[in-house]
């Protein structure tokens, strides 16, 4: 008897030959007391992860629905459009290079939303790791955030939350071409409209536990994510156009101005200390609206102030 699942697991995929069962084994080793189903959208890459989803397809036919795509449609739109296919109550997103560290991540997320009717998501810190087994940490660390909600006014100040590892109330089983276009304006980043998209429907909490981790780049130089294959200019770039179109779909309802410096602030300390300033500041010309160029100078420098002042009180205190 066929259930129908109360979670979507919705697996992203390009390329990941080396580490797409790994993600789909820490998907299938989950203890629940609920259905779940695995929907693994492929976005029609060259290597052999069809071949490997269609065997895990062939022996988990119950759990595992694949979208074998024919023509690549990018990160963003992929992402979207599973989001959409899901059929679950809730939905949550693993990236194909990544996996779950904890047998239990789905039942304690939604245990959570199961007595927090008032959440849209809940989500949770991630370990960063590589291939050689080094970790960098978990993400995010704000302590403002950790075991504590995540909230708009802080995600556009920069205090960010993982949408990845997000349990998210389906919010995408009626068609919104307005969301779509928003979500899909860029190719490559689709987060930070998710980000806003939760945070508006309801109250948004994070766990301070790492579930899952996060490969940090591949060994194999025809695997390499996002944050390996974009210079800071073109990350940059992006999180402009992202803020952009949440800023077309959410209209004056959020500050986005505040938002986009201080998604400025510190890639511009960073190009000051590694180099590229003057080609970050060519990037602000020309696509920082004239509003948030003007305010950028007094808010660089009562920003940096901040952190100086900061900075000398820890000195002071373990001095």
């Amino acid at each position: 008897m066929e259930h129908t699942p109360l979670v979507t697991v919705l697996v992203t995929t390009y390329n990941q030959e080396k580490y797409i069962a790994q993600a789909l084994d820490s998907v299938l080793a989950q203890k629940t007391d609920f259905p779940f189903e695995i929907y693994v959208s492929e976005d029609c890459g060259t290597d052999g992860t069809r071949d490997i989803l269609k065997e895990y397809a062939r022996r988990y036919p119950q759990i595992i629905r694949l979208n074998l795509r024919e023509k690549n449609v990018g990160i963003s739109r992929n992402w979207y459009e599973g989001l959409c296919a899901a059929r679950g109550d809730y939905v949550c997103t693993l990236e194909g290079d990544d996996w779950w560290l904890d047998d239990h991540k789905l039942q304690k997320q939604v245990d959570f939303l199961r007595s927090h009717p008032d959440y849209a998501a809940v989500s949770h810190t991630i370990l960063q790791t590589d291939d050689a087994g080094n970790t960098y940490g978990c993400e995010p660390h704000d302590p403002r955030i950790l075991g504590k909600d995540a909230t708009a006014e802080l995600f556009l100040e920069g205090v960010t939350y993982s949408c990845t590892a997000c349990l998210a109330r389906n919010l995408f089983r009626t068609p919104d071409p307005a969301r779509e276009t928003c979500v899909t304006a860029n190719r490559s980043i689709a987060d930070f409209a998710l980000c806003m998209l939760y945070l508006d429907a309801g109250r948004v909490f994070v766990l301070d536990e790492p579930l899952s981790a996060y490969r940090v780049a591949g060994a194999d130089a025809a695997h390499q994510n996002y944050n390996a294959t974009r210079n800071a200019v073109q990350k940059y770039c992006d999180f402009l156009s992202a803020v952009a179109a949440c800023e077309e779909y959410f209209g004056d309802k959020y500050d986005f101005d505040a938002c986009r410096l201080a998604g400025t602030f510190f890639p511009y300390w960073d190009r000051i200390h590694d180099g590229g300033l003057k080609e970050f500041r060519a990037a602000m010309r020309q696509n920082l609206p004239a509003g948030a160029r003007r305010c950028w100078p007094g808010y660089f420098a009562a920003r940096s102030a901040k952190l100086a002042v900061a900075s000398l009180k820890r000195r002071l205190h373990h001095g």
